[in-house]
């Protein structure tokens, strides 16, 4: 017959290693797939896409930019969105190299989103024409784990500069 003692003692050492495992880093899984959906993203920024870029957009989604001020929810954000490669001309966001981090965001030690933070730059793409830089800026954005899928929730758009004139 196995004993109250036996029973508190295997409790507890089965419940260390499970504690032990909630407050050890996170495995480089959670960011390379939050990872592989900013990279995503921001292909389709860079095709002009704007389906396959709102479907990474939350509900819930708040951008903010320096310039262009706000925009709340997901309806908003999606039309401006979809006047994407309608004018003369498109964008390409391009990562600056080394600035790009990622930062996992925990309630009592479950992952519930990244923050991403770096610098990027801007270049025009005219039709017709050459390309040209438009210029640098800082983000931060809030990636949220909702269900299996990472969405963009918060969007900080910052200390835009205006490439050199040459």
């Amino acid at each position: 017959m196995i004993g109250w003692r036996f029973i508190w003692v295997a409790a507890v050492v089965l419940a260390a290693p499970a504690h032990a495992l909630a407050a050890a880093p996170l495995p480089a899984a959670g960011e390379a797939a939050v990872r592989q959906a900013d990279d995503a993203y921001w292909a389709a920024y860079n095709r002009a896409d704007p389906v396959a870029m709102n479907a990474f957009l939350a509900d819930d989604v708040e951008f903010y930019h320096d310039r262009g001020g706000t925009l709340i929810g997901k309806k908003a954000l999606a039309a401006v969105n979809s006047e994407m490669g309608t004018g003369d001309h498109t964008l390409r966001r391009e990562a600056i190299p080394g600035t790009v981090k990622f930062f996992p965001m925990r309630k009592d030690d479950v992952l519930y989103g990244y923050l991403s933070t770096g610098e990027h730059q801007f270049i025009v793409l005219p039709k017709d024409k050459p390309e040209f830089p438009a210029g640098r800026a800082l983000f931060t954005q809030l990636w949220v784990l909702q269900g299996k899928e990472w969405k963009l929730s918060r969007i900080f758009s910052y200390e835009h500069a205006d490439a050199d004139a040459k």
